[in-house]
């Protein structure tokens, strides 16, 4: 169930099928479409004792939420409320006489206004999409933490998504005056030297690796961090980024990532590789 407190609303079952039913409705499918794909796609909750009556509450609650209340839904909720089955399962699962008697009395409340007309249905919320902050092969600089410009190289760009994403590569450049296009061409990527570890079956294994330093920078969050970056110009790109693990960083990491170098190879290492930024730049010919 995964509940945090005695409301209808407080427990990931809930929380999950009511946030897919408006993650479709925003996209323009209809009430009735809706739910039967979510009552489709759920059949393992809905089959779950402890998990069913959320899901039936969520659907009744987001369907109310549009004035399209299905009868047959809100005479389910009845049944599940008026004969007490949702309070024997949380009698089932050890719960107090106190939050029994908060259960009994948010499932009423929750009833009682199923049974109300909302006077208005919600609207559907239009997704706000990004374009990400900058272009595939602009030259970026900025002021680190240690005084000195740093530099780095925008690898992927999109336009019109939910998080406005670049693919970013952090360069070694640590200069006291600032970079030019020339040092981007001689530039070598950050790598760290960090210790990996996983699971194979019930064994934890460990292994050091080199990681260059690459990775989603996400227009969601640009203004918040409010670093100054300047676009030096660009370079063309001859080979496309495909990135094989999600990085996520926050912008305000390409102040702080490199003047940290020293230190953090102290702790875990020096890497074993090196990777020049004109892996991307550099068209080879076959």
């Amino acid at each position: 169930m995964g509940a945090w407190g005695t409301g209808i609303s407080s427990n990931d079952t809930f929380t999950d099928i009511y946030q897919d039913f408006f993650d479709l409705y925003n996209d323009g499918f209809s009430v009735i479409q809706i739910t039967e794909k979510i009552i489709a796609e759920n059949q393992d909750t809905i089959d779950t004792a402890e998990d069913c009556n959320n899901f039936w509450f969520a659907l009744a609650k987001a369907q109310w939420e549009c004035k399209s209340l299905d009868e047959d839904i809100l005479a389910r909720v009845k049944q599940i409320i008026n004969s007490g089955d949702d309070l024997n399962v949380w009698k089932h699962l050890d719960a107090s006489p106190n939050d029994l008697k908060k259960r009994e009395k948010a499932l009423n409340s929750f009833l009682e206004k199923l049974q109300t007309v909302k006077e208005k249905p919600r609207k559907p919320q239009k997704k706000k999409l990004y374009d990400s902050i900058f272009e595939k092969g602009d030259c970026l600089t900025y002021i680190m933490n240690n005084g000195n410009y740093g530099g780095a190289f925008v690898l992927t760009e999109e336009k019109q998504t939910i998080a406005g994403v670049n693919y970013i590569a952090v360069t070694t450049i640590d200069k006291p005056e600032k970079p030019s296009i020339a040092d981007f061409k001689k530039a070598y990527i950050y790598i760290k030297r960090y210790n990996d570890i996983s699971f194979e079956g019930t064994t934890l294994k460990s292994k050091w690796v080199d990681q260059p330093q690459i990775g989603s920078f996400s227009a969601l969050i640009f203004k918040n961090h409010g670093v100054e970056i300047e676009v030096l110009g660009k370079l063309p790109i001859y080979k496309q980024y495909e990135p094989k693990k999600y990085i996520g960083f926050g912008w305000i990491t390409l102040k702080s990532l490199l003047p940290f170098k020293a230190q953090y190879a102290k702790i875990n290492g020096e890497a074993k590789s090196k990777l020049k930024l004109s892996r991307w730049t550099t068209k080879y010919w076959l």
